[in-house]
């Protein structure tokens, strides 16, 4: 790399992948969980995802525009992984619980019930749909971002995004009638 020194990275591109890692870590860990639903799985991504990015840091011409590239990484990575496993379950109903919240203050615990009941209806989304929401309402991309992250057009992203919320409302409608 044109950026070493005596076999060890110049300052400052060691600090652009530190800053990069501690700003997106935390999307790129939950994207990749939403899509393996497994946390040993996800963090195999993160480092595989900023590994890709490290390595390919070059290629990244608009500055402005690297949390979705980091992101479609991420995306891309885990998909990998999923077409590599048989385990991954295809029915919605048979996912996993999602991770367990760490019991906090009483004022926290309704906060908590609601997370764990949005977080189990995101879970039971159609992959393509889940995806499509938490990146747009989650990560907060933009449509041309999470088109650009799932690689389909800007159309079928907003189609994605509003179908994914739709189908949400009616599971958490239900489950307000039923609670």
């Amino acid at each position: 790399m044109a950026n070493a020194v005596d076999g060890r990275f110049a300052p400052s591109i060691h600090l652009r992948v530190e800053s990069l890692f501690v700003v997106h870590v935390d999307a790129v860990f939950n994207v990749a969980y939403r899509v393996l639903w497994n946390r040993s799985d996800a963090e195999d991504v993160v480092q595989a995802t900023f590994l890709k990015a490290f390595t390919r840091l070059d290629q990244l011409a608009d500055v402005s525009r690297v949390r979705p590239w980091i992101l479609q990484v991420a995306y891309r990575e885990s998909i990998s992984i999923v077409r590599q496993r048989r385990d991954v379950p295809i029915d919605p109903a048979t996912f996993p619980d999602t991770a367990a919240l760490e019991p906090g203050p009483v004022d926290l615990l309704v906060a908590a019930d609601i997370a764990k009941e949005v977080s189990h209806a995101i879970g039971r989304l159609d992959p393509n749909e889940r995806m499509a929401v938490v990146l747009r309402d989650v990560e907060q991309l933009s449509m041309r971002e999470v088109a650009t992250v799932l690689g389909v057009g800007l159309s079928a992203a907003k189609m994605r995004v509003h179908r994914g919320r739709q189908s949400l409302r009616h599971m958490l409608e239900a489950l307000e009638v039923r609670g």
